[in-house]
């Protein structure tokens, strides 16, 4: 009885073992997963800041495009794919802080990843609106710590 007791509590002891370096295993796995995600850099009331997955992006400040309610059906190591509202103000309205922004549905799409100073970040941006009732793609990169190349203004952006 006292060999059989002894066998069983080396079986408990090396099963609980081997669960513990498995857990070990997944979490490393995990956290090396995240770290290689890129991240996209928006401008959160400056000074640029990076996210993964973020519900809201800001393209500037005064009157700049951003947008909301973003829910993403993919983030993967190469490219993103998220939905949401683009918030605009009309082209030529002055001064920008008594504009009214107007909403519409955008489709947003990240790709290109670059690394900088050891993290990875989406470098460009599409996104897909609808323009006169017709869906238009419209692109930009990501530069120097600002968003460029895209048309800023309403009715595109």
């Amino acid at each position: 009885m006292n060999r059989i007791t002894e066998i069983v509590r080396r079986l408990l002891a090396g099963g609980v073992l081997a669960g513990l370096l498995l857990f070990g295993a997944v979490v490393a796995e995990g956290s090396a997963s995240a770290a290689t995600t890129p991240v996209l850099y928006s401008a959160n009331n400056l000074p640029w800041s990076a996210s993964r997955h973020p519900s809201r992006f800001v393209f500037g400040n005064g009157g700049s495009p951003y947008f909301t309610n973003l829910t993403w059906k993919s983030w993967g190591s190469g490219s993103a794919w998220g939905t949401g509202k683009v918030w605009t103000q009309k082209a030529g309205c002055s001064p920008s802080y008594k504009c009214a922004y107007t909403s519409r549905w955008v489709g947003v799409y990240l790709s290109v990843v670059k690394t900088r100073n050891g993290t990875r970040y989406y470098s460009k941006m599409s996104v897909e609106l609808s323009v006169s009732g017709k869906l238009r793609w419209e692109s930009g990169t990501y530069q120097s710590g600002w968003w460029g190349h895209f048309p800023n203004v309403w009715p595109w952006f």
